[in-house]
């Protein structure tokens, strides 16, 4: 194989050369190797013009760089004197030396040991490989073996619900749904007192509510503070209670935001003495 031409060693410039640079090399080398000049080759002269022609051209010297990197590399393997049947050998006789001595140390042999691996829980089956109905205990449940179990939050346990994040869907309802409500039992709160004129159909039964209006105001206030918090947590009893603020201080019943904070005030308390009886249960 015919020796690969380095045309940057030719113009005595390196690799990474601009052409600015090569252009410079070669005029200076030209003026020194021209035939024409004392102690000039027309060989070297031609070279240099064939090295120029091709460090200008960025595909031809993109070509050339390719062709010495493959020169370059077969130079560095005909170096090697690699000797595959004696590596194979070798490797051979370390895996004949690990089975004998895996076998006499009574321990298993790379194979088995792959096999074991392999044999031991999958992770995509929560119960440890058992399979449906074969009986056997699940991984998981030997692992949680002496905790409480989990158990889902009952209706009448606020403090055991699990609430999703607020989102602006979940909060738009919170706030919307508890202004209606607030709205709806204002204004049966503003006939009841007689600061508005109700339907002659609703009047004898809402004058007598009067007095005991205080009662709706805080169930519906416990009620919607109750679904709110159940739907999106504390965020949501904020707006809840800004929704009360709205109603109340825009013409609603003096009483209205009172009774309802109350209620929301109830939700808090009961949250509170669940945590706390959770709290003391734990500790037992």
């Amino acid at each position: 194989m015919a020796e690969q031409i380095n045309y940057y060693r030719i113009l005595g410039v390196s690799r990474s050369a601009s052409q600015s640079e090569i252009k410079a090399a070669y005029r200076r080398l030209a003026k020194e190797r021209h035939p024409d000049h004392s102690g000039g080759s027309e060989t070297e002269f031609s070279q240099l013009q064939e090295a120029n022609a091709v460090l200008s051209d960025p595909d031809r010297r993109r070509s050339h760089d390719e062709a010495l990197d493959l020169a370059h590399a077969a130079d560095q393997l005909a170096g090697l004197n690699l000797d595959f049947g004696s590596l194979d050998d070798e490797v051979s006789r370390k895996r004949r030396e690990r089975e004998e001595r895996g076998a006499s140390e009574g321990g298993p042999g790379l194979g088995e040991r792959l096999r074991n691996r392999f044999r031991k829980q999958d992770p995509e089956e929560p119960d440890g490989g058992a399979r449906r109905g074969s009986g056997r205990e699940p991984s998981g449940r030997g692992r949680n073996r002496g905790r409480a179990p989990a158990r889902e939050a009952r209706w009448y346990e606020p403090h055991d619900f699990d609430p999703e994040p607020i989102t602006w869907r979940s909060g738009a309802i919170s706030f919307f749904g508890a202004l209606i409500a607030f709205l709806v039992i204002g204004q049966i709160g503003l006939w009841a007192t007689g600061a508005n004129t109700p339907p002659a159909v609703l009047d004898p039964g809402v004058t007598a509510l009067g007095p005991l209006m205080f009662v709706p105001y805080t169930l519906v206030g416990l009620l919607v503070a109750y679904l709110a918090y159940r739907a999106a947590g504390w965020a949501a009893l904020a707006l809840v209670f800004v929704a009360a603020l709205v109603v109340g201080g825009s013409g609603g019943p003096e009483s209205l935001l009172q009774f309802v904070t109350l209620g929301i005030v109830l939700l808090l308390v009961m949250v509170y003495l669940g945590n706390r009886r959770n709290e003391r249960s734990r500790r037992r």
